[in-house]
């Protein structure tokens, strides 16, 4: 996959704590090392923070920025945040998700 030049938003791009990486931080990572230009979004912005750093110290660009997906304010300051500075969004990739039958359920106990 060749991504050179495009700009993607990684929702979910933060690191939970111990050793490993997470599937968002490893999407962003992932793009990044394709070339891509990232916003990691998290709603822990140290979380996200810490992918942007493992992004720039391959060489890679990444803005950390923080936002609940939960709050649509949020996600349209960061999706206008990403517009401004890169003129275009590419690639969405929405890591996280949120059950909003009641809160967060497992699968099987999710009705609506």
């Amino acid at each position: 996959m060749c991504l050179y030049g495009k700009s993607a938003i990684v929702v979910g791009a933060g690191q939970s704590p111990g050793e490993g990486i997470d599937n968002g931080g490893a999407i962003a990572l992932r793009f990044a090392r394709e070339g891509a230009k990232i916003l990691a979004i998290d709603r822990n912005m140290a979380s996200a923070e810490e992918t942007a750093h493992m992004i720039k110290g391959e060489g890679g660009e990444c803005v950390a920025f923080e936002a609940d997906v939960t709050q649509e304010s949020t996600v349209a300051t960061a999706l206008a945040a990403a517009q401004s500075r890169w003129g275009r969004i590419d690639i969405l990739h929405n890591n996280v998700g949120v059950c909003s039958a009641g809160g967060d359920a497992s699968p099987l106990e999710i009705t609506k």
